[in-house]
């Protein structure tokens, strides 16, 4: 998977422009299977607030130790990624929490952002309904940051793009038609996808629509 999550990366960033921030909000373990080094991210973790609190501790303690480069692109701040508590259960309160992040006024003074969500391994544990509601959400919190960067900024509009390896709901083992008409029916559009055994059986790419 970090293999995986670091090609996905490079291929939609924009990490060869200089002038240019990526922004990735990751869920579950997703970031901590980021492991390139290249990559200039705004990085923000959502999880569980128990699971948060037990990742602040382990922070400095266990994986700066692991991955120092980690702790040198957080500098001045407290913890990389941002921490940010969420309960994917409650959808109003996840709204809240994206929007916080990705509707953003310093974005407008970037000349352009990336805004990529990861999921791994979380819609596997959600209440019946969720995800496919999960996905609605994320991709209406990106359309109004394209919007809202559009509006603002002369520059190019912020980007939005979901990488995944889960469980989407609605998509009976691996097929990938299920696959297609799920993403379309959520507000994205299926660029990769992969299927492969285990309860995290769907894996790929999409962009918001």
């Amino acid at each position: 998977r970090s293999r995986w999550y670091n090609r996905i990366l490079q291929r939609n960033s924009n990490r060869h422009n200089s002038n240019n921030d990526d922004k990735a909000t990751t869920t579950g373990n997703a970031f901590y299977n980021i492991t390139s080094t290249n990559y200039d991210l705004e990085a923000y973790e959502l999880d569980l607030p128990e699971v948060v609190s037990a990742k602040r501790k382990l922070l400095s303690s266990r994986l700066f130790h692991r991955r120092p480069w980690l702790q040198r692109k957080a500098n001045d701040n407290d913890e990389y990624p941002k921490l940010k508590e969420a309960n994917f259960n409650d959808l109003n309160a996840t709204r809240k929490v994206l929007e916080g992040i990705l509707l953003n006024d310093n974005d407008a003074e970037r000349e352009d952002v990336t805004n990529i969500i990861l999921f791994e391994g979380v819609m596997i544990y959600l209440d019946e309904g969720v995800p496919h509601a999960l996905l609605e959400l994320c991709s209406d919190v990106l359309r109004k940051s394209h919007t809202a960067n559009s509006i603002t900024s002369s520059s190019k509009a912020t980007l939005g793009y979901l990488c995944y390896a889960d469980r989407l709901e609605n998509i009976p083992g691996g097929d990938e038609d299920a696959a297609h008409v799920e993403m379309e029916s959520t507000g994205w559009e299926l660029v990769d996808f992969l299927s492969k055994p285990g309860l995290a059986r769907h894996m790929g790419v999409a962009r918001v629509v």
